[in-house]
């Protein structure tokens, strides 16, 4: 994976916007550390569209607060705007598939 594509920009630079890749057992990936082994099961995500995406959440998150785009092994993007500052338990994104 390229390392210095805009999808992989450190969380600072994204004006808090995350990006977390969800496995169909429901644990979470929150690095591109972490994400290495999973490479093949994700290798269908356009990271045009990640970097899109991230830009249009910029515009809509208020200074306060963040959002996330949730990929999913099974192929779904889901976003969540404007999200509390202190959620961390992205684990609970695995539940609210809709």
């Amino acid at each position: 994976m390229e390392k210095d594509n805009k999808y992989f920009t450190p969380h600072k630079h994204r004006n808090n916007v995350d990006v977390v890749h969800i496995l169909n057992d429901g644990n979470v990936v929150l690095s591109l550390h972490e994400l290495e082994p999973f490479e093949g099961i994700f290798e269908w995500v356009d990271r045009t569209i990640i970097a899109n995406l991230i830009d249009e959440m910029i515009a809509q998150t208020d200074g306060s607060r963040k959002s996330i785009i949730a990929i999913y092994e099974n192929g779904d993007i889901k976003t969540h705007t404007n999200i509390s500052m202190n959620f961390t338990k992205y684990g609970l994104l695995s539940k609210i598939m809709l």
